[in-house]
């Protein structure tokens, strides 16, 4: 097994968050008004941006672990009393999780330092 190197520290803590976020019940915020949809797709684009600085030689194999992740937590909360399954989640992580890599491997071609 690898040693958790501190680059991979704020992809694990941000996996961990938005898993927790994910199955807890909702709560609404009074006065704030965003889609949830756009929170999923900036949620999920956060996790890729994170998993490409974590773990740059992964390869587009860790971006279909972020998309399969979002899935995954919308098959839970299928099972949940208090959430709901929605196919419109599941585009918006994918989409959020394959937006967050390009942009990552955009920025890398531009200033191959980055990762």
């Amino acid at each position: 097994m690898l040693p958790l190197q501190l680059r991979q520290l704020p992809f694990y803590c941000l996996l961990f968050l938005v898993t927790y976020l994910s199955v807890m019940p909702s709560v609404e915020t009074p006065g704030f008004e965003l889609s949830d949809k756009v929170l999923h797709f900036l949620a999920y684009l956060g996790l890729a941006v994170w998993a490409y600085f974590g773990f740059p030689k992964a390869g587009w194999k860790l971006a279909l672990i972020v998309v399969l992740w979002g899935i995954g937590i919308e098959l839970v909360q299928w099972q949940l009393p208090t959430r709901a399954f929605e196919l419109l989640d599941i585009l918006a992580n994918s989409l959020g999780a394959l937006a967050g890599w390009q942009i990552m491997k955009g920025l890398q071609r531009i200033c191959p330092r980055l990762a």
